[in-house]
C-alpha cells in the first residue's frame, strides 16, 4: 500500500468515527454546561454553612444533607455571566 492509499485509508476512518461521536450525541453532552446553584444553610435562623454546587445531583446532596441535620435552606441559581 502506499503512501497515498494509507493516508485515505486513515482520512476515511477518521470521518466514520467522526460521524458515530455526532450520531451517538456524546460531544453535546460533554460540552453541555453544568447549572451552578449557590446554597445557604441556617440553624435558628443563622446562616451557618454555605456552598456552591453544580448540577441536579449536587444540589440533591446538599438538600439530603441540610434537611438531615435539621437546617433550613435556601438556593439561588448562578448566573451564567
Amino acid at each position: 500500500m502506499d503512501f497515498h492509499n494509507l493516508s485515505l485509508a486513515l482520512h476515511e476512518k477518521w470521518e466514520r468515527a467522526q460521524d458515530a461521536i455526532e450520531a451517538s450525541g456524546l460531544l453535546e453532552r460533554f460540552f453541555d454546561k453544568v447549572q451552578a446553584y449557590y446554597c445557604e444553610a441556617f440553624l435558628d435562623n443563622e446562616l451557618t454553612w454555605y456552598e456552591t454546587v453544580y448540577g441536579q445531583d449536587e444540589l440533591q446532596e446538599f438538600k439530603d444533607d441540610a434537611i438531615k441535620a435539621g437546617f433550613t435552606f435556601t438556593v439561588q441559581l448562578v448566573d451564567e455571566d
